[in-house]
């Protein structure tokens, strides 16, 4: 594998730009109008399409937990996702750029070494945006599985214990089975960023958001404020479009989670302590601890709405395998072998 990388770099970057372009045709080289920034052209064999088939039917014979599905879901639809970004993105200003990237540090200068304990820091957001009045933004998108377990999900099209959150079951009986095993989970999306990732987001804006200068990533600029000062959340469902949700950097939350990070590797991991249930919650830090989760849940109920984008707007894939169906069908008992994706 080395010595392909290094012998034949060029060769693979060519192969890799050729793919592309078979793979992705700009609009504006289509001869009838299209609705997204570019036309997907899957270029996988039917071959291929076979094996997906049953490397996925291999999982459901091994998988016992719903939690693994999820996971795979989430997986697999995450490109899609940002396909989401960078078509809501780009229509309304064609200088946004999404960027990848990979794992970004923060905690090696020496305040903060000090405040963290020698504690490095690091989070990976799926992308980032910017956009082309200079504001960069990270992105991180979360996809609902439309699976649930009948067994689990009984209540049909009643208003779960969330606020706002009607979900909706279409049964589905799979093949050799002799009862209903999972159903379709129809649900509407909140103006909410669950508050479990509030500390992903500003874990991210904090690591990305550091004064760098993104043409010239190594060099510091002069300005004190960072660059990165929000994120973009897209949470995307299977049959109900997506919602598109902005959360803004807290500096208060930030200090306070610096902190927490600090005190932890000083008194668990520096003291070689098992820690135990609900640190904090108890002692000396809990008052200050308990407001800190208080200005968490805040924090997953302040956030912007910036756009809510039909089922209808999501680019997944070329309708012409699925000519027969209204939808592409969410489940491969209901898929030819020939035409699985």
């Amino acid at each position: 594998m080395e010595r392909i990388l290094c012998e034949q770099c060029s060769v693979i970057v060519n192969d890799m730009e050729k793919d592309n372009r078979n793979t992705w045709i700009e609009s504006s080289k289509l001869k009838n109008q299209y609705p997204f920034i570019a036309k997907y052209v899957p270029t996988v064999t039917e071959e291929e399409l076979l094996l997906r088939k049953k490397r996925t039917q291999q999982h459901n014979k091994h998988s016992t937990s719903s939690l693994s599905t999820r996971m795979c879901w989430g997986n697999a639809q995450e490109a899609t996702s940002i396909l989401t970004a960078i078509n809501y993105f780009c229509s309304i200003d064609e200088r946004t750029v999404v960027h990848e990237v990979g794992m970004c540090g923060a905690g090696f200068d020496d305040d903060l070494d000090l405040a963290l304990n020698g504690l490095k820091i690091g989070a990976s957001p799926d992308a980032i945006i910017c956009h082309g009045n200079g504001t960069v933004e990270i992105l991180e998108v979360k996809n609902h599985c439309p699976f649930a377990w009948n067994r689990i999900h009984s209540n049909h099209g009643k208003k779960s214990k969330k606020k706002g959150h009607k979900q909706n079951q279409r049964h589905h009986v799979t093949k050799n089975a002799s009862e209903s095993t999972f159903s379709i989970r129809d649900f509407d999306l909140e103006c909410k960023v669950p508050t479990q990732y509030i500390p992903q987001l500003m874990m991210e804006m904090f690591c990305v958001g550091d004064a760098i200068d993104l043409d010239t990533p190594f060099e510091k600029t002069n300005s004190s404020t960072p660059i990165c000062t929000s994120a973009i959340m897209i949470r995307q469902t299977a049959t109900r479009g997506a919602i598109v949700l902005r959360l803004r950097r807290d500096e208060e939350w930030l200090t306070e989670m610096i902190y927490f990070l600090g005190k932890f590797k000083a008194r668990y991991v520096d003291g070689d302590v098992i820690p135990p249930d609900n640190f904090f919650w108890d002692g000396e830090e809990s008052s200050r601890y308990r407001m800190f989760l208080k200005k968490t849940i805040e924090l997953s109920e302040c956030v912007e709405e910036v756009a809510c984008i039909d089922h209808g707007r999501i680019q997944r894939m070329v309708m012409d395998r699925f000519a027969k169906y209204d939808t592409p069908p969410l489940f491969l008992d209901y898929v030819e072998a020939t035409n699985v994706l």
